[in-house]
């Protein structure tokens, strides 16, 4: 009797939790493999998983907690629950039919979006079906949130629904697909009940770590991985044990891509810091006072003239703010990038230093991937340190989420205006202690970014160190009660100021729950310093331009004669050159002639690189004692000079501007004496500040064009008035240092021009009204909607979203056309312009070779597109993200190998090999 047959197998339809694993959610580069959908969702929730434990710092995981009204553990289960349902919305004919499927099983549905539109499909169907897996809808805005949340997880949130925007989904296979994956990824997390609330100024972060994860398990190295080991079926049991199974591998997801915290261990300022034997009076008293004051963390303001160590006292200030609160991460935000590059060195042997776990320290600005110590080639490459960079956090919009990390203040500004993505700024932000140097450095239009930033740091209990050598005290309270607008939740308008004086040098300490300011708590010594002679030096106008020729013949003729180091500093870059090219025919023949540098941002990006390395390191602190500091030597420089470069001069020549722009330019003048390594010529029996001014009968309403370009017209006369008024009397460091800042703007008596004055008001205002307009909203006007984070009112795209006002917001290549036509990026035409290979990508040196020889330029109607013929790329960069955006400044050599200038528009331009780019007319 033959046997029975085999019953037949279950049908995966009567599985009420089966899942079709042919739905697919990637694709792109798997050599027609699909990547199922459930996977991918699971892979989502076990990245927010790992995530939550290894990324976020301690005090971010009890915030996102704290918002969301429940323990961190049932935090992490929600959030991860979240992270798996961001791409639900592909479930849908529409998405799915993009490539060759079978769906003949699922019927044709109203479409709720076009194909390009599966995360507006999430927000819509999540607003939907939330509420019948018990989120709180209504009043609560719960499920609103959290759909709209995770509609906004490729950068933008969508706008929210109402009842003529709310598509109705249909029941049936599609609806029952997308239930049963909810319902999978939500077990797979834990199974986490809904929270009763959800903050929406909690919802970004939650968002930011929603991408994250996203961005995370959609490696193209992952996925391939992934399909070697699949499911055994769309079960429920299988689907859950490839999940656990794949933990691991998501784990090494986390850490290949660098986004362990770097962590620190408690350490005294001495132990901090073993090459100051002795702390100075600011860095004792912070040691010694805050700890008693920064439990709940807060905001430290800290002022003192240059050279006086602040940002060693900054980053002890950081290790105890973030020691309190559980913020191990760090960012230091400077003005340039030059000193961002100077900072990244400085940092990076801190971190060496203090770390008892390394991990990597990112150097964050546009050009940062031509740091050589940043970012090595492949012959650099040294014995690994556990602080250089992966290739994942060198990407775009990644490198705040490194542990620690230094750059351009742009950098978290960004996270204040509603540019996409600016989730991932915020939450990289969150679990640091962020530092902002040369606070004093914005202006009006960067001030309310940065008030608008300094409030969401307070909302998320960010701790802050700001510093400054010149902060006038309005500024100083503005700052602090943005801060204070965040982290109390409220501060009444007829509040009284938080900050009516500062005292300079000191700190002074924000509670972040209070408001409360505590000054240092005593008085403290101060390094003693040389009292300044700063004096008006009259130079003539010669059609409306200084004629400095006279001035710096008698000022610099001591050191031609006897040695000595100086700087001009000069308002624009074409008086710059023109400044030394004047000093350069003057020093011709002399044996020995001083050595001659000129600095100014119209340089090539190495060469100005270059320049900087070599004055910070012959003018700096290693000068001397290398013995490498110049006998004789001027700089020319623009005011690029005056922020957080380490150098130190005999003499300082400088154009009028601001008072508090000449006392930080002042600060590079005798820098190290109180250290006792420089020997100084006889002729600088004291630190010297010569300030040019028009001459007398000249200067009443006669300021040259240029300076009145650079710098409003009515703060420069104050400054004029100002110094004149003193005499021959020095400025005493740090005495007079603040009155002098303070008095600038609030001495009625300096007014000279009351047009003036009104028309500097006016100005200043505007500037501010038009970053209110830029800026995302506050926590407060949030309410339940989401959007306002990521859409402007302004008809301007996000490339226009500039964090400085008037910026330049171009990049310039000059190259050379030989005779017969061919493109070279030299003048000696060794090097031919590189060409991208076959893949469409431009060989790594190559790249290098061109955006190191790139000039930043302000853009014009000659700079937008289309371009002329002769300023645009070669066919072939137009597709690669360094070099699209590129003008080309082509300079034609002819046959005696002579270069001719380079037209853009109606102007005509030259690359001088000692000026940097010139302007010919």
């Amino acid at each position: 009797m033959p046997p029975p047959p085999p019953p037949p197998s279950p049908d995966p339809s009567d599985d009420p939790t089966y899942i079709d694993l042919d739905l697919w959610a990637k694709e792109r580069n798997l050599q027609g493999s699909r990547y199922p959908y459930i996977l991918h969702a699971l892979d989502a929730t076990a990245a927010a998983l790992s995530l939550w434990n290894a990324f976020l710092s301690p005090g971010v995981r009890r915030g996102i907690a704290g918002g969301l009204g429940v323990d961190e553990t049932h935090a992490r289960a929600l959030v991860a629950f979240w992270a798996g349902c961001h791409d639900i919305g592909k479930l849908i004919r529409e998405f799915q039919e993009q490539i060759p499927v079978d769906l003949s099983s699922y019927p044709r549905e109203q479409p709720p979006g076009d194909r390009s539109g599966h995360s507006f499909v999430t927000h819509q169907w999540l607003t939907s079906a939330l509420p019948r897996f018990g989120y709180p809808g209504e009043d609560e805005y719960v499920a609103d949130l959290v759909a709209q949340l995770l509609g906004g997880h490729h950068g933008v949130y969508p706008d929210p629904l109402d009842e003529y925007t709310t598509h109705r989904f249909a029941e049936g296979p599609w609806s029952e697909q997308r239930e049963r994956a909810t319902l999978l990824v939500r077990e797979a997390a834990g199974s986490p009940e809904p929270p009763e609330r959800l903050k929406a100024a909690i919802a970004p972060l939650v968002c930011g770590l929603v991408i994250l994860a996203d961005w995370l398990v959609s490696q193209e190295h992952f996925l391939p991985a992934q399909l070697k080991t699949p499911p055994a079926d769309g079960s429920r049991p299988a689907l859950l044990a490839h999940f656990h199974a794949s933990l691991p591998a998501v784990t090494r997801l986390v850490d290949d891509a660098g986004l362990r915290p770097l962590t620190t261990s408690p350490a005294s300022f001495v132990e901090s810091f073993p090459s100051i034997d002795t702390p100075n009076g600011l860095q004792s008293s912070l040691a010694r006072h805050l700890p008693d004051l920064c439990s709940d963390g807060g905001l430290v303001l800290i002022t003192a003239p240059p050279g006086e160590g602040k940002t060693e006292a900054a980053l002890h200030a950081a290790d105890l703010l973030g020691a309190a609160t559980g913020h191990h991460g760090r960012f230091l935000a400077l003005p340039t990038m030059a000193t961002a590059d100077q900072m990244y060195g400085r940092l990076r042997e801190y971190a060496l230093r203090r770390a008892d776990v390394r991990a990597p320290l990112a150097l964050l600005h546009s050009m940062a991937w031509l740091n050589p110590e940043y970012a090595p080639t492949d012959e650099e490459l040294s014995e690994p340190d556990g602080l250089a960079p992966t290739t994942w956090l060198m990407k775009s919009k990644r490198g705040l989420l490194a542990s620690w990390s230094t750059g351009t203040i742009d950098q978290a500004l960004m996270a204040a205006l509603p540019a996409r993505h600016n989730a991932v700024r915020m939450l990289g932000l969150s679990g640091k202690v962020v530092i902002v140097d040369e606070v004093h450095a914005v202006d009006p239009y960067m001030q309310m970014l940065l008030e608008r930033l300094l409030h969401w740091l307070g909302v998320y209990g960010v701790p802050v160190v700001l510093l400054s050598a010149t902060l006038h005290h309005s500024v100083a309270n503005a700052l602090v009660k943005a801060y204070v607008s965040g982290s109390k939740g409220k501060v009444k308008r007829s509040a009284p100021p938080f900050v009516e004086r500062i005292a300079y040098p000191g700190w002074l300490h924000v509670h972040p729950a209070t408001g409360e300011v505590t000054a240092n708590p005593e008085p403290f010594t101060t390094t003693e310093r040389h009292p300044l002679k700063a004096d008006l030096v009259p130079v003539p106008l010669q059609d409306g331009r200084p004629d400095r020729e006279q001035a710096l013949r008698e000022l610099l003729g001591p050191l031609v004669a006897e040695g000595g180091c100086a700087a001009v500093i000069c308002t624009t870059v074409a008086e710059a050159q023109q400044t030394r090219d004047l000093l350069a025919e003057w020093f011709s023949g002399m044996d020995p002639a001083p050595e001659l540098f000129l600095l100014h941002s119209r340089f090539p990006q190495e060469q100005r690189t270059s320049i900087t390395a070599e004055l910070t390191h012959r003018l700096g602190r290693k000068g001397a004692a290398e013995n490498v500091r110049p006998e004789r030597a001027v700089i020319v420089a623009t005011q690029v000079i005056e922020q957080s470069l380490d150098l130190d001069l005999d003499l300082l020549i400088t154009d009028l501007a601001p008072i508090g722009l000449l006392l930080q330019r002042a600060g590079r003048c005798w820098r190290h004496e109180h250290l006792g390594i420089v020997t100084r010529p006889t002729w600088a029996n004291e630190p010297r500040m010569a300030v040019l001014v028009p001459r007398e009968e000249q200067s009443r309403g006669h300021l040259p064009k240029s300076w009145d370009y650079i710098y409003t017209a009515s703060l420069l006369m104050r400054t004029h008035s100002l110094l004149a008024r003193r005499g021959d009397r020095p400025i005493r460091v740090p005495e007079d240092v603040q009155p002098l800042v303070d008095d600038l703007y609030d001495d009625a008596s300096l007014i000279e021009d009351v047009d003036a004055d009104i028309k500097r008001i006016g100005e200043e205002l505007a500037l501010r009204t038009h970053g209110r307009n830029a800026v995302i909203p506050t926590a407060r006007d949030l309410h339940a909607d989401l959007s306002p984070l990521t859409r402007s009112d302004l008809p301007i795209g996000e490339h226009f979203l500039a964090t400085r006002f008037g910026a330049d917001s171009v990049r310039v290549l000059c190259c050379y056309r030989d005779p017969h036509g061919g493109l070279w990026l030299d003048a000696g035409l060794t090097r031919r312009l590189p060409e991208v290979g076959a893949d469409g990508r431009m060989d790594g040196d190559d790249l290098r070779a061109v955006m190191a020889r790139t000039i930043p330029m302000r853009a014009t109607h000659d700079t937008e597109p289309p371009l002329a013929e002769a300023n645009r790329v070669p066919k072939g960069w137009e597709d690669d993200y360094h070099l699209h955006d590129l003008v080309l400044l082509v300079h034609p050599v002819d046959a005696d190998g002579r270069a001719g200038e380079a037209l853009l528009g109606d102007r005509r331009l030259f690359l001088h090999p000692d000026n940097g780019l010139e302007y010919r007319t």
